[in-house]
Parts: structure tokens; sequence; C-alpha cells
């Protein structure tokens, strides 16, 4: 075929993959059903239950929301419920996201932490926070929380965002005994190398949209993190923690979700929009994926 008769072609795909790209996998929701292993995770919380949910940069109560709407109740019951930022995109999103939040349920509560969204385009964060506690969603702003099982404890703790260099894992920190088995919640994992520093037992991290936008062959085009491609979607530990990272990674263990929502170009290729269902395991260090 001739190079003018392969023109036609290669438009006609340039516009089914835009067409793709803008009006089906933005919306095509996927849950990430994942089993980690921790050795210290307590007895007490051996199949403990973690939904995450990242990235949302709501606006209005949308297509995409009104579809996470109807999916949460569908979802087996969960233990907790963890918001890893980037929750709304402006001011005019707290209402819709509160409403979307009241979709969401866990025995031990919703706990959240803020991105680089929370502190532009008109937000206020402080504000925002206070909402959130009013309903029922505590924030986990450079503080910690335990969570007690049969005796048993673990720390819950979060960061401000680490994109603005409002993170303070110190302080998130402080308190905590060295022995307590620790889940952090950050919303970009620019700051892994401080929780491995710290011996965090897992950290919980979105921000990059696994690219938003990957090519075959190639991954994402953009992170929007210092780690830069390196660190664009899945699991970090061992070898891939300490290639990206440049340090021995310890015990710490990273997960960063695809998140929900899009920013910038309203557009999602080879990166689908992802809730993400951890079930913890005591064990050698290891993730599974069991969807």
């Amino acid at each position: 075929m001739s190079h003018r008769c392969r023109l036609p072609w290669m438009a006609a795909g340039a516009l089914g993959a835009l067409g793709y790209a803008t009006a089906i996998e933005p919306y095509a929701l996927r849950v990430v059903h994942l089993e980690m292993r921790a050795p210290r995770l307590p007895h007490a919380f051996e199949g403990y239950t973690v939904c995450q949910v990242s990235d949302l940069h709501m606006r209005q109560m949308g297509r995409r929301e009104r579809a996470l709407r109807r999916l949460m109740p569908t979802l087996p019951p969960v233990d907790l419920v963890v918001l890893t930022g980037d929750l709304i995109h402006t001011r005019r999103g707290i209402v819709p996201f509160l409403e979307l939040a009241g979709s969401f349920a866990a025995r031990d509560g919703l706990y959240a932490v803020f991105g680089n969204s929370e502190h532009k385009n008109g937000v206020r964060p402080h504000a925002f926070a206070e909402r959130l506690a009013a309903h029922n969603i505590t924030p986990l702003l450079n503080c910690h929380a335990t969570v007690t099982r049969d005796g048993d404890q673990i720390a819950l703790a979060g960061v401000d965002d680490p994109v603005s260099e409002r993170d303070d894992l110190a302080a998130a920190l402080h308190g905590v005994p060295d022995d307590r088995f620790t889940l952090l919640l950050m919303h970009s994992p620019d700051g892994i190398a401080g929780a491995v520093a710290r011996g965090v037992d897992v950290v919980l991290s979105g921000h990059t949209h696994g690219g938003q936008v990957r090519l075959p062959l190639f991954g994402a085009l953009l992170t929007h993190t210092i780690l830069g491609r390196r660190m664009s979607e899945g699991y970090y530990a061992g070898g891939r923690l300490r290639r990206a990272i440049g340090i021995r990674p310890g015990r710490t263990q990273l997960y960063v979700t695809h998140g929900l929502g899009v920013s910038g170009l309203a557009l999602r290729f080879l990166a689908p929009p992802e809730l993400t269902l951890i079930t913890l395991r005591r064990g050698a260090p290891g993730l599974t994926r069991v969807d």
C-alpha cells in the first residue's frame, strides 16, 4: 500500500483512538482487587480490607460520578475507606463530592488526605477539612489515627499534599511506636523516600492517574512527579522500588492507583479509571491481583 493510500487509514485510526480516549475509557470504571502481604501486620488484622478512592477531581455530579455512586453499594463490605487526595477540582465540587461520599461506607470509617487540587482553584483547605469532618470523613493532614481490632492496633497516618510541599511525615508519625504496623496515605508518591527511611509498612498514593495517557511499548507520557515515569502506576517494593528511588526500600511497599478522574485534557488512554480494593494479609512482602 502506498504512503498516499495509508494516510486515510492512519487518520481514521487516530480519530478512533481519540474518540475512545474521550468518550469511552474515562468512564470505564474498573474495580481492582489486590491482596498485599506484610510481615508486621497484626494477627487480628489478617484479611483487613481497604477501599482506596483517589483523584476524583470533582466539579459536578457527572456521568462518571453517578456510575461510581451506583457501583459502591454493590461492592463487598470493607473495613476502611481511604481517600488519597485531589477529591475536588474547584470549590464547586465540594457539595457534589459530599453527596457522592454519602455512598461510601466502612466498618472503621472514612479517612482523607489532600492533594494539590485541594490547595488551588479557590478551594479553602481548612474549610474543606471542616466540611469533611462534619460528614464523618476524618482528615489526616500530617497526623495519624489508631485503629484497634481485638486488642491489636495499627497506625493509619496521612500527610498533606507533597506536591506543594505541605507534607510533614515526622508530624504524621509522631507518637507512633516503632514496632507498630503503619499504613500511610500520601497523595503523590514523591515523598516515598521519607516513608522508606521511617520504616513505614504500606503506602497508598495516587496523583499520577497512571499517566492518564499511556502508549504501547512506552508507558506513561507524564506523571507530574519528581520521579517521572519510573513511578507511574501499580506496586513498588523490593528491586522495583529501589530502582525508582535509588535507595534500599527496606520493608516499605507502595501502591500507586490510577485514580478515577481526569485533569488537564479530559481523556484517558490505556490508563482506565480505577477503584482499588486491597485485602491485607500476613506474610512475606508481596502483592497479588485477585480479580
